[in-house]
């Protein structure tokens, strides 16, 4: 019969079938250490980390523990809720009568994946009893959804011992050395001086993925004959296998070696063991299945689709269906334990999604509401001391308002920036008031200057002209430097908009700009922005020649102001230049010159130093 408990009073033979206490014991770790529930110090003789663990947790099952554990060696086991099936090991009185409900507070206490235990009278009278189990329980003790627990325990009690001495004891799950403290008055007998109160309960505070670092990772069987579907009867003790294999042997007993226990002849001196065990645990039937998230789109017009990930056991293909409010089924796609499928609505956003094991006998089934699915990154500039929260929803229709926990709202932009954060935590959380939820991990750079001296431009001659280095980003420092073309002066070369004036003179000027953090440490970046001057506009009034003095005269203007601007005069189908006139403080010039002679029909090209000119331009020859 299963030792669900141990609780006893003076030399009172211990009940197989008694309570299991519910006090969880946390089992404090130091080096190569742990203690037992009466102080007494231990030390794992095999390092726990060379136990075989478990492997796999599985979904969720309607009273909301794993379905099933799988163990190092593949085998799955359920956790056996039935009270009516004799081989769960239920005690008449000791379980939940009735329907099961977790939301109605009707449930069992505990509940066990494996109970595996054994007992040994001693030599002197006393007990010695050991249980291993995989266990489910309330945080609270109380039963209530969201305290579900499950873990790994290895517990002993051992009577009439030496106190202080150390005590080897081995079992499925390892080997301990422990020492023996003074027993309890209230459970000490005559040849009760030290005992051993020893409960390490691993993984309560690990969500149900916490058990899997317990010693329970290998479950335990009968070496043969056990009943089908099941590991062993827990009502009939017998031979295991499955337990640690130490190099030389699977250890499947529970020995205690030390001084004066006695022996009762199968392993020398001063050591009592038994390879005789009550056992239960029953085969997983079903692999259930978990929805890991369902998220929709809906794009302006209303047109949607809900993405929906399930999982399951790995080792076997299954049939997974999802559907929800209005729409057929759709078989997902998938193997190995990971499932997909996409369903498409129209309109309304469908208030659950139906997930179905159809090859589980009775079938699997899990509903979850679809949220929307949020998409964004988070990035702390260290140059800048600026945080980027960008995100979007997948929601286009509705755009629900994004919220980044600690810091605000998402603007319509779709990124908020923080200037100089108070805080910079590893993730921040994106929930949206459609329901999605995101947890980004925030990106932590450099990002260095980038120099942006700003576009090319055209500007008028002897004009003032502003250069622009405003765009540049992550820039504390800036450096103006010229290139080419005719010298100028800026007004400030270490601001980001000096400015200077445009020499009379067509030809273009070029500027560098040098950019640096605000560190100064190799984040530098060189620009190159070019000045081009416009043409000046050229007028010229009627030219007369007058051929008894062969006089030529031409007067007109420029928009570019002298001094610095020369016109040239030429005759058009001559490239030598028959003089120079000097634009004057008003714009206007004046060429006169005498000796000249002209034919009927010639004209001049003019052209000024500033880039303006004027082709085939005619010559009206006087008669006087």
């Amino acid at each position: 019969m299963l030792p669900r408990g141990s609780r006893r009073k003076k030399k009172k033979a211990l009940p197989m079938k008694s309570v299991f206490l519910l006090v969880i014991t946390a089992v404090l770790i130091i080096s190569s250490g742990i203690w037992g529930d009466n102080g007494a110090k231990a030390e794992y003789v095999v390092p726990i980390n060379q136990i075989p663990k478990l492997t796999k947790v599985g979904p969720i099952g309607e009273y909301g523990y794993p379905v099933w554990y799988k163990d190092s060696k593949g085998k799955r086991l359920e956790l056996c809720v039935d009270a009516t099936d004799r081989l769960c090991g239920f005690v008449a009185g000791e379980f939940a009568e009735g329907p099961l409900s977790v939301e109605n507070g009707n449930f069992h206490e505990e509940a066990f994946y494996q109970l595996a235990g054994t007992e040994i009278t001693m030599p002197s009278g006393g007990d010695a009893v050991a249980t291993f189990a995989l266990e489910a329980a309330w945080a609270n003790e109380i039963v209530q959804d969201g305290d579900q627990i499950v873990f790994g325990r290895v517990r002993f009690r051992i009577d009439d011992l030496q106190i202080g001495k150390e005590y080897i004891i081995s079992h499925p799950y390892g080997v301990d050395k422990i020492t023996a403290t003074p027993a309890d008055p209230d459970e000490t007998g005559a040849n009760d001086p030290g005992e051993i109160r020893f409960v390490e309960d691993i993984g309560i505070n690990g969500g149900f993925e916490g058990a899997k670092t317990s010693r329970i990772g290998t479950f335990l069987e009968w070496d043969t004959g056990a009943p089908p579907g099941y590991v062993g009867d827990p009502d009939i003790e017998h031979k295991i296998k499955n337990g640690y294999f130490n190099g030389t042997e699977e250890q499947n007993y529970f020995r205690i070696q030390g001084p004066g226990i006695g022996s009762d002849g199968t392993c020398g001196p001063d050591c009592i063991q038994t390879d005789l065990f009550s056992l239960m645990g029953k085969e997983a039937t079903t692999a259930g299945v978990d929805v890991i998230r369902a998220t929709y789109s809906q794009d302006i017009a209303g047109e949607g689709t809900i993405d929906v990930f399930a999982s399951t056991e790995e080792d076997a293909q299954y049939t997974i269906d999802v559907t929800g409010d209005g729409m057929s089924a759709v078989t997902m796609k998938g193997t190995t334990g990971q499932y997909f499928g996409r369903i498409p609505f129209t309109g309304d956003i469908p208030a659950a999604v139906i997930v179905t094991n159809r090859s589980d006998n009775p079938i699997s089934t899990k509903k979850m509401k679809p949220v929307d699915h949020i998409i964004g990154t988070a990035k702390y500039d260290t140059n800048s001391d600026n945080l980027y929260i960008t995100a979007s929803s997948s929601d286009q229709l509705n755009k629900p308002a994004l919220t980044a926990e600690g810091f605000g709202e998402i603007p319509a932009s779709g990124t908020l920036v923080i200037n100089k954060p108070e805080k910079i935590p590893p993730f921040i959380t994106i929930t949206s008031a459609k329901g999605g939820k995101e947890s980004l991990p925030v990106n932590v750079t450099a990002d260095p200057a980038i120099a942006n001296a700003g576009p090319a431009q055209t500007v008028k001659q002897g004009s003032a002209v502003t250069l622009d280095g405003s765009a540049s980003t992550n820039a504390a420092a800036f450096k103006w430097e010229q290139v080419s073309g005719p010298a100028v002066s800026l007004s400030d070369a270490g601001a980001a908009m000096p400015t200077f004036t445009f020499p009379k003179q067509f030809i273009p000027v070029s500027f560098k700009l040098t950019v640096t953090d605000a560190k100064g440490q190799n984040s530098t970046n060189e620009s190159i922005v070019t000045i081009t001057p416009a043409p000046d506009k050229l007028t010229v009034q009627p030219v007369n020649f007058i051929p008894s003095s062969g006089t030529l005269n031409v007067s007109g203007t420029s928009d570019v102001f002298g001094p610095g601007v020369t016109i040239t005069i030429s005759k058009s189908n001559q490239p030598t230049p028959l003089g120079t006139a000097v634009v004057g403080p008003d714009g206007k010039w004046l060429f006169s010159k005498r000796g000249l002679s002209f034919a009927a029909g010639e004209t001049l090209t003019i052209v000024s130093s500033s880039g303006g000119k004027l082709n085939n331009v005619a010559v009206t020859i006087l008669n006087r």
